[in-house]
């Protein structure tokens, strides 16, 4: 082997301890208060899809793409989506595209789509079986409000999140993903104010790379205030090829009882 070679293998190697060293310095212990922060911010996640009532809201999602990545992003759409949750779960159904009538499904619609805004994805995060790792980041704000923040991860082997390129749910183009993020934690109430997401996307899978966000804030619905999902963005990539979805939740009302919808 020559001396380059072997020059490079130990640059490789210091290089590969001292980011090892850097990370274990970034994520110290977590302090008393910070643990019992978390623990009371894991009560209120797992609770949080049982705690809201049945009800409707307008989804409004605005997509857009960048074809090269270089910065010239162009509207493609708009959705108008109508989405129930009743018994703990969400159903999507596509309304308008572009301010016109459509029977299209919203899932197999083309594009970039998202959904697990309204809990599930709060619920992965802290579920015991995710083996979420925590580390304390910092404080910051969110909606005016002073929250305060913490990373996490979760390994690919004890994670639920899907992502597929493509309408086919399983095959090659369909896959689960590790995962990891920030949650931003209201101190004085334990609730979570905002989440945000970034996939960690295998080697020639065809999404290259796969962010979110989503923020909370309080609305009424049938006379009573609740935390809901207020904004969301999803961003995606395929090679150079940028998608991003940007969503706003609105008109929050109680799911009546002479509504029926079907979940397929």
């Amino acid at each position: 082997m020559s001396k380059q070679l072997i020059w490079n293998s130990v640059k490789a190697a210091l290089i590969a301890v001292t980011l090892a060293m850097l990370l274990t310095a970034a994520q110290p212990r977590l302090t008393s208060d910070q643990e019992q922060l978390l623990a009371a911010a894991r009560v209120y996640a797992l609770q949080y899809s049982a705690s809201l009532p049945d009800f409707l809201c307008t989804q409004i999602v605005h997509r857009f793409e960048d074809r090269m990545d270089n910065g010239r992003w162009r509207e493609l759409d708009t959705l108008n989506i109508k989405l129930s949750y009743s018994g703990h779960r969400e159903d999507y159904k596509l309304m308008e595209v572009d301010g016109k009538p459509t029977l299209l499904d919203y899932r197999n619609i083309g594009g970039a789509v998202s959904t697990g805004e309204f809990g599930s994805r709060l619920y992965a995060i802290f579920a015991p079986q995710s083996g979420t790792e925590f580390a304390w980041k910092g404080w910051s704000h969110v909606r005016g409000r002073r929250v305060a923040v913490f990373t996490y991860r979760i390994s690919m082997e004890k994670s639920t999140y899907g992502v597929q390129f493509g309408p086919v749910p399983v095959g090659p183009n369909a896959t689960v993903i590790g995962y990891h993020g920030e949650v931003s934690i209201d101190p004085e109430n334990n609730t979570i104010l905002r989440q945000t997401l970034a996939g960690d996307i295998p080697m020639k899978f065809p999404i290259t790379a796969c962010s979110s966000w989503v923020e909370y804030d309080y609305r009424d619905v049938a006379g009573s205030s609740y935390l809901v999902p207020v904004a969301a963005q999803t961003t995606l990539a395929s090679g150079r090829y940028r998608a991003s979805n940007r969503i706003e939740f609105q008109e929050y009302r109680k799911f009546g009882t002479e509504t029926t919808i079907t979940f397929k």
